[in-house]
């Protein structure tokens, strides 16, 4: 919806309503829309009408508002409104009623009507709305990425140091993106006194990745190795849109050679991942007795029996199904 308050000062121009005969003063709301007054045939200065008008012959539609009328600085009309434009026509027509002082000189009505009308957007509107914010984003991305590259030129206030590589970042930007962080610089902790954080299990390059994305939503370029270890670290800092974003791609490049480890990774990050690569070996890997072959199989028995257990008794209830199915 879009609010359009109008203050209009009534003016009888010789402008004359191209069906009705009838004098009219207009104002134009926008480019699209616009209000007209009609004044009575039977007393010249009296506004009997007040239609709204839209410049196509679009779609139904329902606009509403508020609208007083003022005579010589009192209120003489004062009402809610909602009309219909029906498709294929381009006005709609609000009757003024209220009472008529004959006995008034003409010139001495002064008329003037304040309001405000409501219009609902259209397609076509909504669209360039969504297009104008999906572009203002885009820029906010942009800006906050500059910020995090300017490596510390813009008021950075914690050294996060991972292996070699040491980053600069604001408390403020990681305490809004991630609970974990928020934990950390919002309590008595060390790392909010010291104002330094030390990453140990992550390698520089990927929490590089996970900090581009806390300033500006991106990830870059990923493979399935490094998607596997971003999901780790999103699930230790708990970014869950960033999880969701590993685990769209790890399903997407999932593979007979790379299945066993999607699916620790699902165990260890999340359940969802894990019951898609599950249904995966279940229902795409034919033969059991090549993946049983693989260094992938072996490493899983040793490291994550019950896995592997699960797994064996999944493709056994698979197979079964399978079997009833031709019976």
């Amino acid at each position: 919806m879009t609010e359009f308050p109008f203050n209009w000062q009534l003016v009888r121009t010789s402008d004359k309503h191209q069906k009705k005969n009838r004098c009219i003063s207009s104002l134009k709301i926008n480019a699209k829309w616009s209000l007209v007054c009609l004044w009575s045939q039977h007393d010249p200065y009296k506004p009997e009408f007040l239609e709204i008008r839209r410049n196509s012959h679009g779609k139904e539609i329902l606009v509403s508002g508020t609208f007083k009328l003022m005579r010589n600085g009192n209120s003489v009309l004062q009402r809610k409104f909602m009309q219909l434009i029906e498709a294929g026509f381009a006005t709609t027509q609000i009757e003024l009623e209220y009472s008529s002082d004959n006995y008034a000189y003409y010139y001495n009505r002064n008329y003037s009507i304040t309001g405000t009308l409501i219009i609902p957007l259209d397609e076509a509107h909504k669209e360039h709305a969504k297009g104008v914010q999906f572009k203002s984003l885009l820029d906010l991305s942009v800006h906050f990425e500059c910020l995090l590259k300017s490596n510390g030129a813009f008021f950075s206030d914690v050294n996060i140091n991972c292996g070699t590589v040491s980053f600069q970042a604001h408390k403020s930007i990681l305490c809004a993106r991630s609970p974990v962080f928020a934990a950390m610089f919002t309590t008595k902790m060390k790392e909010n006194q010291d104002n330094k954080v030390d990453i140990t299990d992550l390698s520089p390059q990927i929490f590089k990745t996970l900090l581009t994305y806390i300033y500006s939503g991106k990830t870059g370029e990923l493979s399935v190795q490094s998607a596997g270890e971003l999901l780790f670290a999103a699930d230790k800092y708990q970014l869950q849109d960033l999880k969701r974003v590993c685990c769209d791609y790890l399903k997407s490049y999932v593979s007979f050679e790379n299945v066993l480890k999607t699916l620790v990774l699902g165990e260890l990050h999340d359940k969802p991942l894990k019951d898609f690569a599950m249904d995966f070996i279940c229902n795409s890997c034919e033969e059991f007795e090549v993946m049983e072959k693989t260094g992938e199989w072996k490493k899983l028995r040793e490291k994550k029996p019950s896995l592997a257990m699960d797994v064996l008794i999944g493709l056994i209830k698979a197979k079964d199904r399978k079997l009833k199915c031709y019976e």
